[in-house]
Protein backbone atom coordinates (compact mmCIF):
# COMPACT_ATOMS: atom_id res chain seq x y z
CA UNK A 1 0.00 0.00 0.00
CA UNK A 2 1.57 3.32 -1.17
CA UNK A 3 1.30 6.26 1.20
CA UNK A 4 -2.17 8.39 2.16
CA UNK A 5 -1.89 11.28 -0.49
CA UNK A 6 -1.44 14.93 0.44
CA UNK A 7 -4.89 17.08 1.05
CA UNK A 8 -2.63 20.04 2.21
CA UNK A 9 -4.13 23.24 0.56
CA UNK A 10 -6.41 21.23 -1.42
CA UNK A 11 -9.84 23.16 -0.64
CA UNK A 12 -8.40 26.74 -1.39
CA UNK A 13 -7.35 24.94 -4.87
CA UNK A 14 -10.63 24.23 -5.46
CA UNK A 15 -11.74 26.99 -4.06
CA UNK A 16 -9.36 29.37 -6.34
CA UNK A 17 -11.16 27.24 -8.79
CA UNK A 18 -14.75 27.77 -8.16
CA UNK A 19 -14.02 31.19 -7.79
CA UNK A 20 -12.15 31.65 -11.83
CA UNK A 21 -15.49 29.38 -13.04
CA UNK A 22 -18.12 31.21 -11.59
CA UNK A 23 -17.11 34.75 -12.38
CA UNK A 24 -15.85 33.88 -15.57
CA UNK A 25 -19.19 31.91 -16.08
CA UNK A 26 -21.35 34.94 -14.70
CA UNK A 27 -19.56 37.42 -17.08
CA UNK A 28 -20.10 35.61 -20.04
CA UNK A 29 -23.99 34.66 -19.06
CA UNK A 30 -25.11 37.89 -17.49
CA UNK A 31 -28.40 37.46 -18.37
CA UNK A 32 -29.34 33.71 -16.81
CA UNK A 33 -31.01 33.30 -13.67
CA UNK A 34 -28.63 30.38 -11.61
CA UNK A 35 -30.68 28.35 -9.21
CA UNK A 36 -27.84 25.87 -9.07
CA UNK A 37 -24.30 25.96 -8.77
CA UNK A 38 -23.06 22.37 -7.93
CA UNK A 39 -19.72 20.73 -8.18
CA UNK A 40 -19.93 17.32 -10.79
CA UNK A 41 -17.18 15.08 -9.96
CA UNK A 42 -15.91 11.75 -11.80
CA UNK A 43 -15.92 8.66 -9.84
CA UNK A 44 -13.83 8.26 -7.25
CA UNK A 45 -13.55 12.08 -7.17
CA UNK A 46 -10.70 11.60 -9.35
CA UNK A 47 -11.59 14.57 -11.55
CA UNK A 48 -14.27 17.79 -11.11
CA UNK A 49 -15.78 19.89 -12.90
CA UNK A 50 -19.06 22.27 -12.76
CA UNK A 51 -22.44 21.86 -13.42
CA UNK A 52 -24.85 25.13 -13.61
CA UNK A 53 -28.21 25.06 -13.38
CA UNK A 54 -30.37 28.07 -14.75
CA UNK A 55 -34.30 28.48 -15.24
CA UNK A 56 -32.94 29.44 -18.96
CA UNK A 57 -30.92 26.62 -19.90
CA UNK A 58 -33.61 24.18 -18.31
CA UNK A 59 -36.16 25.79 -20.21
CA UNK A 60 -33.87 25.10 -23.28
CA UNK A 61 -33.36 21.69 -22.37
CA UNK A 62 -37.17 20.76 -21.81
CA UNK A 63 -38.04 22.39 -25.51
CA UNK A 64 -34.96 20.07 -27.13
CA UNK A 65 -36.16 17.15 -25.18
CA UNK A 66 -39.65 17.66 -26.62
CA UNK A 67 -39.14 18.88 -29.73
CA UNK A 68 -36.23 16.91 -31.07
CA UNK A 69 -36.26 13.92 -28.81
CA UNK A 70 -40.19 13.48 -28.63
CA UNK A 71 -40.91 13.73 -25.33
CA UNK A 72 -44.58 13.25 -24.45
CA UNK A 73 -44.71 15.16 -21.64
CA UNK A 74 -45.64 19.10 -21.35
CA UNK A 75 -43.02 21.19 -21.38
CA UNK A 76 -43.82 22.08 -17.78
CA UNK A 77 -43.53 18.53 -16.58
CA UNK A 78 -40.25 17.59 -18.84
CA UNK A 79 -39.11 21.11 -16.97
CA UNK A 80 -40.14 19.60 -13.43
CA UNK A 81 -38.42 16.37 -14.70
CA UNK A 82 -35.11 18.08 -15.72
CA UNK A 83 -34.67 20.51 -12.84
CA UNK A 84 -32.24 18.78 -10.87
CA UNK A 85 -30.22 17.05 -13.06
CA UNK A 86 -26.56 17.62 -13.58
CA UNK A 87 -26.04 16.34 -16.80
CA UNK A 88 -28.72 17.47 -18.78
CA UNK A 89 -27.99 21.54 -18.27
CA UNK A 90 -26.37 23.37 -21.01
CA UNK A 91 -23.86 24.15 -18.68
CA UNK A 92 -22.29 20.90 -17.74
CA UNK A 93 -18.54 20.80 -17.77
CA UNK A 94 -18.13 24.34 -19.11
CA UNK A 95 -14.48 25.74 -19.09
CA UNK A 96 -12.86 22.89 -17.78
CA UNK A 97 -9.28 23.87 -18.38
CA UNK A 98 -9.91 26.03 -14.91
CA UNK A 99 -9.74 22.66 -12.79
CA UNK A 100 -6.18 21.54 -14.88
CA UNK A 101 -4.44 21.60 -11.59
CA UNK A 102 -6.92 20.32 -9.36
CA UNK A 103 -7.72 17.65 -11.52
CA UNK A 104 -4.25 16.61 -11.88
CA UNK A 105 -3.95 16.34 -8.42
CA UNK A 106 -6.72 14.22 -7.65
CA UNK A 107 -6.35 12.02 -10.48
CA UNK A 108 -2.40 11.85 -9.43
CA UNK A 109 -4.22 10.17 -5.67
CA UNK A 110 -5.86 7.10 -7.79
CA UNK A 111 -2.20 5.08 -7.39
CA UNK A 112 -3.32 5.44 -4.18
CA UNK A 113 -6.92 4.24 -4.33
CA UNK A 114 -5.70 1.49 -6.74
CA UNK A 115 -3.32 0.27 -4.20
CA UNK A 116 -6.23 -0.29 -2.02
CA UNK A 117 -8.24 -2.84 -1.37
CA UNK A 118 -12.32 -1.96 -1.30
CA UNK A 119 -12.96 -3.18 2.02
CA UNK A 120 -9.83 -1.37 3.57
CA UNK A 121 -10.69 1.11 5.75
CA UNK A 122 -8.29 3.40 4.04
CA UNK A 123 -10.59 3.55 0.98
CA UNK A 124 -13.72 5.20 2.81
CA UNK A 125 -11.20 7.10 4.54
CA UNK A 126 -10.08 8.94 1.47
CA UNK A 127 -12.96 8.84 -0.59
CA UNK A 128 -14.77 11.02 3.02
CA UNK A 129 -11.84 13.61 3.06
CA UNK A 130 -12.05 14.01 -0.31
CA UNK A 131 -15.88 14.60 -0.08
CA UNK A 132 -15.45 16.64 2.67
CA UNK A 133 -13.22 19.10 1.24
CA UNK A 134 -15.45 19.47 -1.66
CA UNK A 135 -18.38 20.62 0.63
CA UNK A 136 -16.00 22.72 2.95
CA UNK A 137 -14.71 24.05 -0.85
CA UNK A 138 -18.79 25.04 -1.48
CA UNK A 139 -19.31 26.56 1.56
CA UNK A 140 -16.27 28.43 2.02
CA UNK A 141 -16.84 29.62 -1.85
CA UNK A 142 -20.46 31.22 -0.64
CA UNK A 143 -19.11 32.64 2.35
CA UNK A 144 -15.95 34.10 0.69
CA UNK A 145 -17.04 34.99 -2.91
CA UNK A 146 -20.85 35.50 -2.57
CA UNK A 147 -20.74 37.26 0.36
CA UNK A 148 -22.85 34.47 2.28
CA UNK A 149 -25.77 35.01 -0.45
CA UNK A 150 -28.21 32.19 -0.01
CA UNK A 151 -29.95 32.76 -3.84
CA UNK A 152 -27.84 30.02 -5.41
CA UNK A 153 -28.21 26.31 -4.00
CA UNK A 154 -24.58 24.78 -4.02
CA UNK A 155 -24.03 21.22 -3.43
CA UNK A 156 -21.90 17.89 -4.89
CA UNK A 157 -23.68 15.59 -6.92
CA UNK A 158 -22.61 12.53 -8.71
CA UNK A 159 -25.11 12.20 -11.48
CA UNK A 160 -26.39 9.21 -10.96
CA UNK A 161 -27.02 8.94 -7.14
CA UNK A 162 -30.18 8.77 -5.14
CA UNK A 163 -32.50 11.24 -4.27
CA UNK A 164 -31.18 10.67 -0.84
CA UNK A 165 -27.49 11.50 -1.08
CA UNK A 166 -28.33 14.48 -3.07
CA UNK A 167 -30.31 15.74 -0.49
CA UNK A 168 -27.40 15.12 2.00
CA UNK A 169 -24.88 17.02 0.26
CA UNK A 170 -27.72 19.66 -0.39
CA UNK A 171 -28.30 20.08 3.46
CA UNK A 172 -24.22 20.38 4.16
CA UNK A 173 -24.22 23.04 1.84
CA UNK A 174 -27.05 25.20 2.58
CA UNK A 175 -29.88 26.98 4.63
CA UNK A 176 -32.55 25.01 5.69
CA UNK A 177 -34.92 27.38 4.10
CA UNK A 178 -33.16 26.30 0.60
CA UNK A 179 -33.42 22.99 1.70
CA UNK A 180 -36.76 23.11 1.24
CA UNK A 181 -36.72 24.96 -1.69
CA UNK A 182 -35.20 22.13 -3.42
CA UNK A 183 -37.67 20.07 -1.49
CA UNK A 184 -40.37 21.34 -2.65
CA UNK A 185 -39.56 21.76 -6.46
CA UNK A 186 -37.99 17.97 -6.29
CA UNK A 187 -41.63 17.02 -4.82
CA UNK A 188 -43.08 18.27 -7.78
CA UNK A 189 -41.37 15.15 -10.03
CA UNK A 190 -42.76 12.71 -7.92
Amino acid sequence: MLAPPNYDNLMPEIVDALTLHYRKWVAEHSGEKIYAYVIYPVPLIAAIGMSVLTEQGLKQVAWEYKTKHGYEQSLEQLAIDLRWSVADTPYCGDYLEIFDSVNERLEGMLSYVDSLEINDPAFDTHYETLESTLVRALNYFRLEVLGGATRLILYVDFGDMSDEDRLRFIKLCNTPEMVNWYLATNKKAS
